[in-house]
């Protein structure tokens, strides 16, 4: 089973979801409070964007690590070519002989 370490980016991306998540919720709270515990549009609009911004971090992390591993497949099947290419020359080697 392959291991990958996440990058640099990755660690960022994690970084900044969690400020997100905290920062967010935190200000959302804030607003519910201080509207006297009423839905109001302005904090409507503003758990949408949160959401909004949680949906891009979250897309964002998975289009990283898709990428990750789509490297790491790519790299197989370059090393399984190069040896069907070898078996291949062998083979026309033989019949030649």
């Amino acid at each position: 089973m392959y291991k990958r370490i996440p990058n640099v980016f990755e660690k960022i991306l994690l970084v900044v979801g969690i400020a997100i998540v905290m920062i967010g919720y935190t200000f959302i709270h804030r607003m519910y409070v201080y509207s006297g515990s009423v839905l109001t549009w302005d904090l409507i609009v503003s758990m949408l964007l949160w959401l909004i911004s949680l949906v891009l971090i979250i897309s964002l992390a998975v289009s990283e690590n898709v990428k990750e591993e789509l490297r790491v497949v790519a790299e197989n099947q370059l090393s399984e070519l190069k040896l069907i290419k070898e078996e291949l020359q062998l083979m026309k080697r033989a019949r030649r002989k």
